[in-house]
């Protein structure tokens, strides 16, 4: 058995906690010995791990990696304050690298044979300089609209030098990276999705919607990034021109922004209309009583809940991002313009034309998704030591 070791830097709810679950729980795991390393034990996810799968945890040293330098001066914690300013500096002379060295020494206890640095940053770093024959680093983010290595190009270039191969989940976010750094091998792996527990979960009875509403939603993270304060803006249009009659808008979700989208509902009294419903553990029972699903984002690297709402059958209205063409097309949603106009555009046309929305879910009847392809993808990675 191989001894195989993901690495991420928090366990806070998002996409990347969601897809290593689904890949740890789908891959064969009677092949390999499975440790997650969670650099700093910061949030609640990953509690749905198999229970042959070992959480481990980093050293002190790393307590700041996954939070921003306004996040950290908010704490008003002196000694965190003190932490993320070492880190910086460390970063910015490249000495960083011998500091990973020694603090590996403190919570890996293993050889492994193969090391995934399974978030973008400062994981690859983590997993750069260790001593694993196989790196993977699994890149997730649209790096011509956010670079998190931008500050550091020097330090990454060195360090992305040392993978075997870097894994991009789609192509268009492999395409952007090596805009960024050209000299690196790549290979696109798609989004993993468990499709039967998704249905399984889906099943709820429990939530009841009203007889006669267009019931939408939206499931993400309330920062700026997803455009929650812009779809704010166009349900205000919307109601300004007499488009919201039994039209009613859930929001799942938490984040920095959750306040202040919050506030914006109240300014442009919406409260009848959009109903933010907070970090709600099963989305799915919504996501498939709805009419259709909005996802308003600003970027998004791949957007696994357009995935998610298409195999239970919703129908999706999505901003223009990085891979959207790459996992839907027109007969099954609408892709609009990233921008408030667009997505009123959008919005506009389900509200005028029912038939648009019957339509996508009669074609969505014969949608499925190739989850087993990109698991035997995800083994052969594994399995080429």
């Amino acid at each position: 058995m191989k001894n195989v070791l993901f690495v991420v830097d928090e366990k806070r709810m998002g996409g990347v906690s969601v897809l290593l679950s689904d890949i740890l729980n789908n891959i064969n795991l009677s092949k390999y010995n499975v440790d997650v390393m969670v650099l700093h034990n910061n949030g609640d996810c990953l509690d749905d791990l198999p229970s042959e799968v070992n959480l481990i945890y980093g050293s002190s040293f790393f307590d700041v990696v996954d939070l921003s330098f306004n996040e950290v001066l908010k704490t008003k914690k002196i000694d965190k304050i003190f932490k993320k300013a070492y880190l910086v500096f460390l970063m910015k002379t490249g000495l960083i690298k011998r500091k990973i060295i020694n603090e590996r020494k403190k919570c890996v206890h293993k050889k492994y044979d193969v090391e995934v640095a399974f978030k973008d940053g400062f994981t690859a770093l983590f997993t750069a300089y260790g001593d694993s024959k196989y790196k993977y680093h699994w890149l997730h983010t649209d790096y011509s609209m956010y670079d998190c290595t931008a500050k550091y190009k020097k330090v990454f270039d060195e360090t992305f030098k040392k993978f075997n191969k870097i894994i991009g989940i789609s192509n268009s976010v492999v395409q952007k990276f090596q805009s960024k750094y050209p000299n690196t091998e790549c290979k696109v792996i798609y989004n993993l999705i468990n499709v039967d527990k998704i249905i399984n979960m889906s099943d709820n009875s429990s939530v009841e919607f009203s007889d006669g509403v267009i019931n939408l939603v939206s499931v993400g993270r309330i920062h700026n990034m997803k455009g929650y304060d812009r779809l704010v803006k166009v349900f205000n249009q919307l109601n300004e021109n007499g488009k919201l009659d039994n039209v009613y808008l859930r929001i799942i979700g938490d984040g920095p922004d959750f306040n202040m989208v919050k506030d914006l509902i109240k300014e442009y009294n919406l409260e009848n209309k959009i109903e933010l419903l907070g970090s709600v553990k099963n989305p799915f029972p919504y996501v498939k009583s709805s009419d259709a699903f909005l996802m308003c984002s600003r970027y998004e690297p791949f957007g696994l809940v357009i995935l998610e709402s298409m195999v239970l059958g919703t129908p999706v209205i999505s901003t223009e991002v990085a891979s959207i063409h790459e996992i839907m097309n027109d007969d099954l949603g609408i892709i609009t313009d990233n921008s408030e106009q667009g997505l009123y555009s959008a919005i506009s046309s389900i509200l005028e034309d029912k038939n648009k929305l019957e339509k996508y879910k009669q074609n969505l009847q014969s949608y499925s998704y190739d989850t087993a392809s990109i698991i035997n993808d995800i083994e052969k990675l594994l399995d080429e030591v």
